[in-house]
């Protein structure tokens, strides 16, 4: 049997490893028990345009795995600060079980130093593979569900902000938060007309980047101002269902939002630790890019 080759990856193969991850994440979801759409030219952008984010800046980490003159498969890791972040690992269904998988991973840790994450789905090989590579399994829940808007209560304290004028406000809390800045990434969803919130009173300070469907990432000093922020992500969606992912036995905070806002909570994934990647909470990670 012909053994894929890893490669770095390049500005050209960001498209096609897109696409080996979306198909895949679509055979997982029905394996686990959520949906995804066909692959459509709006998704194909925005995934291929986060592939070129960190092929851009995250090169030394970045690798996809070729068979045959086919990508097959792709692996990217981040690192800001001294924070490392397995951002993707993907392998073509036609070709899983065959190490491929596990060769783009060990790829991807040599970019890390001391302390890294991921946010993983409950693929059981997946999860296997991060545990043999010492980390951490943290089981996390997925609140999600119709949004019922009489539920929202009124929220003060928090206000729109400009990515460039409150950009050292974020990244302070975010140093607190997880032992590194956002860095790119803010850029990354300034560019992608992500709405950021701020908090900063006597309750505490934080942040949030809204998506169409809820939290992209939260960061705050307390509880009180977490819930704060994250009623504001759940009132900026704008999707038919509302979603807060990532949610770990620590972020008690984010549950209690979800249970007022009467959302479906589920078991799903894992927060994969290892080192001393800083406190997390209260924080919700982005699952690009941690």
């Amino acid at each position: 049997m012909t053994q894929a080759r890893i490669r770095s990856m390049t500005s050209d193969d960001a498209a096609r490893a897109w696409q080996v991850a979306y198909e895949s994440l679509q055979v997982a979801g029905r394996a686990y028990g959520w949906d995804m759409p066909d692959l459509d030219d709006a998704a194909r952008e925005r995934g291929t345009r986060r592939v070129l984010h960190s092929v851009v800046h995250d090169p030394d980490g970045a690798f996809v795995a070729e068979l045959a003159g086919e990508i097959v498969g792709a692996g990217i890791a981040t690192r800001r600060g001294s924070l490392w972040f397995l951002s993707l690992l993907t392998v073509d269904t036609r070709v899983q079980a065959q190490g491929i998988g596990r060769r783009l991973l060990d790829a991807t840790l040599r970019t890390l130093r001391s302390a890294g994450s991921i946010c993983a789905s409950d693929d059981p090989k997946a999860l296997r593979r991060y545990r043999a590579a010492g980390f951490d399994l943290q089981p996390c829940y997925e609140a999600k569900g119709p949004l019922d808007r009489s539920l929202l209560p009124p929220v003060t304290g928090v206000e729109a902000a400009s990515y460039d004028d409150r950009r050292e406000f974020v990244e302070d809390v975010a140093r607190q938060q997880r032992h590194a800045p956002h860095g790119p990434d803010l850029d990354f969803f300034a560019a992608a007309d992500r709405p950021l919130f701020v908090t900063d009173t006597a309750a505490g300070r934080g942040y949030v980047v809204c998506a169409d469907d809820g939290p992209a990432v939260l960061g705050a000093t307390s509880a009180a101002a977490a819930q704060a922020l994250l009623w504001t992500a759940i009132t900026e969606s704008t999707k038919a269902e509302c979603e807060i992912g990532w949610v770990r036995q620590d972020q008690q905070w984010a549950i209690d939002v979800a249970l007022a806002a009467r959302l479906r909570l589920r078991p799903t994934g894992s927060f994969c630790v290892r080192g001393a990647v800083g406190p997390m909470s209260p924080y919700l990670p982005n699952g690009a890019f941690g």
